[in-house]
Order: structure tokens, then sequence, then C-alpha cells
């Protein structure tokens, strides 16, 4: 796949990042249209307050990738359904990719949380349906939008980087994923 990975890293107090970028309840609404909204651990409703999660950090380390796609790959016009496997194929690859260093990272730092760019997908269908506990509760992660973080404003605010879409056929310039490190 033709693509440059440019690294995206910051680090704020956690007291700064709630304040100036986590907005629980309009993220909530958000998850709500969400067709995945209640039916894995690590997507709401929760049965904590997700600022709860922030508040126990002094640190976030925002870490994310973008995934700057070469001339030829972005000429490519495509059907829709074409479109939307390769682009849920670099994404999904990217996403995974970016959750494995976070978790290496989170190893490193005794008492860190790391925090996944989307929705888990460790398993092919999860527990929660059943009503029974998470099979894999060493490697699932919530998500910085899960927990009402505003990925797109900080991406803008610390990185200079807005969010593209594919649109008219074609893959857009770039795709970003960004997760976070909480750290004590």
């Amino acid at each position: 796949m033709e693509y440059e990975v440019v690294k995206l890293k910051i680090e704020m107090p956690a007291e700064e990042f709630v304040k100036g970028y986590v907005d629980v309840p309009r993220f909530l609404s958000c998850c709500e249209k969400c067709p995945g909204f209640g039916k894995t651990w690590a997507c709401p409703p929760y049965d904590f307050d997700p600022v709860s999660v922030w508040s126990r950090f002094s640190s976030v380390m925002l870490y994310g990738k973008k995934l700057v796609l070469g001339e030829s790959l972005r000429e490519t016009a495509m059907e829709p359904e074409a479109l939307l496997r390769l682009s849920g194929f670099i994404f999904e690859n990217a996403r995974k990719a970016l959750l494995e260093e976070l978790m290496a990272m989170e190893h490193e730092h005794i008492g860190s949380l790391a925090l996944s760019a989307g929705g888990c997908s460790f398993c092919e269908v999860c527990t929660r349906g059943e009503g029974l506990p998470c099979r894999l509760p060493e490697k699932m992660r919530y998500s910085v939008e899960s927990l009402g973080g505003d990925v797109s404003k900080a991406l803008r605010e610390c990185f200079g980087v807005e969010l593209k879409w594919a649109e008219n056929g074609r893959l857009p310039e770039y795709f970003v994923v960004l997760g976070a490190l909480l750290k004590m």
C-alpha cells in the first residue's frame, strides 16, 4: 500500500485536556446514533461517569498517525463499495497497529491506560449482548470518543490536522487515527 506515515504526539495535563476537549453529553448523543451503542463493553452507555476515568490521571498523551496516501492511490476512481472496503482496510490496519503501540507504552508506564482509536474489535461477537463479562478485559480499551473526547478538535488545535473523508469515488489525501495514553 502506497502511503507515508506521519506520527502525531503531544502530552498535556489531564485537567487541561478535559477542559478543552472532553464533552461527554455531546459525544454520548453521537454514540447513541451508532449501531454499536450498548453492544460492546468498550462503548457507552457505561455504569460509570466517563469524566471519572480522565480525572484519575495527571496527563494525557495524544498519540496518532496521519497516513498520507500516494497520488496514484488517491487518483484512482472507485465504485462506492470498493472505496468503502479499501478505506476500511486502511483505517482498520492503522487502528490496530496504533493500539498495539499504545498498549506497549501502557506496559512501560505503570498505572497508565491506553485509549484506542475507534471501537473494540478483539472479539467477533461481544459478550455484552448476552449480559456476560468481557472475555478479554486485559485487551479491551475504550476509545477517546467513547469517553467524551473530541478527536476532531484535538487534531485541529494540537496538530493542525483536519479529518478527511473519501468523496466522489476517491480516497482522501490522508487518513488519521488518534488514540491516547492516560498517565499517572
